[in-house]
């Protein structure tokens, strides 16, 4: 199987508040809710469906690029329903396509499915393995 790496530095700002930094200097701001946190950006799981719409949205548009300039607006509204324990995590993510334009419905359909079924990596990540590794004061204090 052909890898091929990606590095994010997530750094903890204080409170809740942790801070992606991306290629190029781009952030991604992220706190737990109001009570919890101060509600200074998103909460984690939000920049999860906001991954998985940015992903899915970049193949459609790719896909359809020779059809753009027929679409005036593509909306993407992601909708998670978790699970009520810890870990709450996602048990099912519809992902819903508001699209405005003079374009054929099977060509946008065809654009979301092959993205969904073949392209999107945030997609296909989502039962990925993961594993966890902790540097403690500058020493590697183990691997789980």
């Amino acid at each position: 199987m052909e890898t091929n790496g990606l590095k994010l530095s997530t750094k903890w700002q204080g409170d809740f508040v942790f801070e992606a930094a991306g290629q190029g200097g781009h952030k991604l701001r992220m706190d737990a809710h109001q009570g919890v946190g101060n509600d200074q950006g998103l909460l984690p799981m939000q920049a999860l469906l906001g991954s998985l719409a940015g992903c899915v949205g970049m193949d459609v548009v790719m896909i359809l690029r020779a059809k753009m300039k027929e679409l005036r607006s593509i909306e993407i509204i992601t909708e998670g329903d978790k699970r009520q324990n810890p870990p709450k995590e996602f048990l099912a993510i519809m992902v819903i396509f508001i699209v405005e334009g003079d374009i054929d419905r099977e060509k946008v359909w065809h654009a979301i499915e092959v993205s969904g079924e073949k392209y999107c990596p945030v997609a296909h990540s989502l039962k990925a393995d993961v594993t966890y590794k902790l540097v403690l004061n500058g020493e590697e204090a183990g691997a789980k």
